[in-house]
Protein backbone atom coordinates (compact mmCIF):
# COMPACT_ATOMS: atom_id res chain seq x y z
CA UNK A 1 0.00 0.00 0.00
CA UNK A 2 2.74 2.61 0.95
CA UNK A 3 5.41 0.40 -0.13
CA UNK A 4 7.20 -0.38 2.60
CA UNK A 5 10.57 -2.59 1.77
CA UNK A 6 12.58 -3.80 4.32
CA UNK A 7 15.12 -1.34 4.29
CA UNK A 8 12.19 1.33 5.57
CA UNK A 9 10.79 -1.13 7.87
CA UNK A 10 14.10 -1.42 9.45
CA UNK A 11 14.64 2.36 9.99
CA UNK A 12 10.96 3.12 10.81
CA UNK A 13 10.05 0.30 13.51
CA UNK A 14 12.22 1.82 16.17
CA UNK A 15 11.01 4.88 16.26
CA UNK A 16 7.39 3.43 16.35
CA UNK A 17 8.19 1.76 19.30
CA UNK A 18 9.41 4.87 21.18
CA UNK A 19 6.43 6.68 20.02
CA UNK A 20 4.38 3.51 21.59
CA UNK A 21 6.62 3.59 24.41
CA UNK A 22 5.64 7.23 25.57
CA UNK A 23 2.32 7.23 25.25
CA UNK A 24 2.12 4.28 27.33
CA UNK A 25 4.39 5.96 29.77
CA UNK A 26 2.20 9.24 29.32
CA UNK A 27 -1.10 7.04 29.97
CA UNK A 28 0.54 5.34 32.71
CA UNK A 29 1.31 8.36 34.23
CA UNK A 30 -2.28 10.44 34.23
CA UNK A 31 -3.55 7.13 35.62
CA UNK A 32 -0.93 7.27 38.66
CA UNK A 33 -1.36 11.47 38.71
CA UNK A 34 -5.39 10.62 38.69
CA UNK A 35 -5.17 8.16 41.55
CA UNK A 36 -3.13 10.56 43.76
CA UNK A 37 -5.36 13.18 43.46
CA UNK A 38 -8.10 10.95 44.78
CA UNK A 39 -6.26 9.87 47.59
CA UNK A 40 -5.38 13.58 48.50
CA UNK A 41 -9.16 14.16 48.58
CA UNK A 42 -10.35 11.67 50.62
CA UNK A 43 -8.27 12.73 53.97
Amino acid sequence: MFGIDAYTFETVWPSLLGVAAMAGVMTWGFFKVKNLMNEDQKK
